[in-house]
């Protein structure tokens, strides 16, 4: 959105349009967003698109998939200028993994670029749960039976699955998984044999999936509540309750979401087209994705599930309805899932808070020279929650392991390149300084590198002050002149391990910032 769009004295509102490419369908929405945050949604349009059929079947969108999309958003333009919305500026398009997969995306992106003048986002499964928990989180707080305790949230698209975990209202984890209702539905298309044999193919794939989710999701509660989302959840609820209001939770028994998965598999696409006046796309995905809710519930032997109507477009308007993201409770979030990816690899949580909060510290009483915002703050609280992570691996080139395993964590509410940045930072806390020979290093723009670079130079004394693995040196006070950063800790103390290791250490703050790193100790 555009800052001449933000709410203005003379105005109580203003206008908002979001839209998601997905697999099935091409889905916008326009909003009314209050001055106090709240968003009314004024309409919601929906076209069906075969983008997933093509993907995960051939690898690529076809040109006539292209252009029909083409037409869809040319369709909704018109939509958006009834509403004085400019369809160029002020609208954020997102596209997951059915665009995101395509060999040929670039190519896809570029064509409705060029016919529509709109910027079409991809995103990434860390982005999606990130929105995801936009979305729930006002009926997280409206509904009881959804606060305290674990609940996971889960999401079968078109191409992968998506479980948001959260610990009472604390996200614990996302993950993404390769297990789509499109992939699922092909895969059974193309067996060869008997309906039984096919059917025996897709119960098999998804049990694996469904499996290797089991085996990721570390600390979840033997029985969490689980909140079903996307489209093929919306329409059980609906088939469950006539009446249901999708903006509100409805309880729904696992033996009869067992029994609409088994009734949607026995009748086929073309027979569900007809009975319920779906699109292909849309009728291909019900049977599988139904069923992949079920193995989910049964993982957890959960007798009810619950099912809401929220969207990945839900989650783009109170993103923009807040109009930053960054939020202290946001960060918090991130956190809490940056903990549980700690515990998981047996970290010293004691040694990763105290060098946190030092390098914050730091950073904070830096501000002026650095000049990195909040996000550059996070980057630097995950790599030094998580800078040790690699210990749990091997000791020795323990720094490289902290890289490896954090540029292959999904870490909620960060992007790709966030979480490579951090891995940079982490792997940089010790030993050899930033090279351009360094994969991860030299691929990031020169900004980026040398964001890494000051980040690291920060981490690194911090981690130098808890050389001993004591926390005796914390709640420290920083100052600087124009030679020096001084550091004072709060309690007096000779500190010998941690000046020895700081006259080490700061040798990459030296060459960043031009300053050497004291530490001033307090006399008894």
């Amino acid at each position: 959105m555009t800052e001449d769009k933000a709410i203005s004295d003379s105005t109580s509102y203003r206008l908002a349009a979001v839209m998601d490419v997905g697999s099935t369908s091409i889905r916008m929405e326009v909003a009314q967003i209050n001055r106090d945050g709240a968003v009314c949604t004024l309409d919601s349009l929906s076209q069906s698109v075969a983008i997933g059929s093509d993907t995960f079947t051939r690898g690529r969108i076809s040109r006539s998939t292209i252009e029909e999309c083409v037409q869809v958003m040319r369709n909704f333009s018109a939509v958006l200028a009834e509403y004085r919305i400019d369809p160029v500026r002020d609208i954020r398009i997102v596209a997951t993994s059915a665009v995101r997969e395509a060999r040929n995306r670039d190519e896809f992106l570029d064509r409705i670029y060029m016919a529509t003048g709109m910027n079409v986002e991809v995103i990434e499964g860390t982005e999606v749960s990130r929105l995801t928990f936009f979305g729930i989180r006002p009926l997280l707080s409206a509904n009881r039976v959804l606060q305290g305790g674990h609940l996971l949230a889960a999401e079968v698209g078109g191409g992968s699955t998506e479980l948001l975990g959260l610990e009472d209202g604390r996200v614990s984890f996302a993950h993404t998984y390769r297990l789509g209702a499109y992939r699922l539905s092909e895969s059974m298309a193309a067996q060869q044999g008997s309906d039984a044999r096919r059917r025996e193919v897709l119960d098999m794939e998804i049990e694996a999936g469904v499996r290797q989710c089991r085996e990721t999701l570390t600390g979840v509660s033997p029985r969490p509540a689980l909140l079903l989302m996307g489209s093929e959840a919306r329409l059980a609820a609906k088939l469950a309750d006539r009446e249901w209001d999708e903006k509100a939770l409805l309880e729904l028994r696992v033996p009869e979401l067992a029994r609409l998965a088994e009734r949607m598999l026995a009748m086929g696409p073309e027979q569900i087209v007809r009975m319920y006046h779906l699109a292909l796309e849309e009728a291909q995905t019900l049977g599988p994705a139904l069923q992949v809710y079920v193995k989910l519930a049964g993982l957890f032997r959960l007798k009810r599930v619950f099912v809401c109507g929220v969207t990945l477009r839900d989650g783009l308007l109170a993103e923009a309805a807040t109009g930053n993201a960054w939020t202290d409770d946001f960060v918090e979030q991130i956190f809490s899932s940056v903990k549980e990816i700690g515990r998981k690899y047996s970290q010293d949580e004691a040694h990763a808070d105290c060098v946190t909060q030092n390098a914050l510290a730091i950073f904070r009483a830096m501000q002026s020279e650095h000049q990195l915002g909040v996000r550059c703050e996070v980057i630097l609280r995950v790599a030094g929650q998580l800078h040790e992570v690699g210990m749990f691996v091997n000791s020795s080139g323990h720094h490289k392991h902290s890289q490896y395993l954090i540029e292959n964590s999904e870490i909620f509410g960060l992007s790709e390149q966030d979480i490579q940045m951090a891995a940079l930072v982490a792997r940089y806390h010790r030993r050899a300084f930033p090279k351009s020979s360094h994969p991860g290093y030299a691929s990031l723009p020169r900004e980026k590198r040398l964001t890494v670079s000051k980040l690291a130079a920060i981490l690194r004394a911090a981690d130098a002050l808890d050389r001993s693995h004591t926390q005796s040196v914390r709640n420290i006070k920083v100052s600087m002149d124009d030679r020096q950063l001084m550091i004072e800790p709060s309690r007096t103390g000779e500190f010998g391990t941690e000046k020895r290791a700081l006259v080490e250490k700061s040798k990459l703050f030296e060459q960043v910032y031009g300053r050497r790193v004291v530490l001033c100790t307090k006399r008894k």
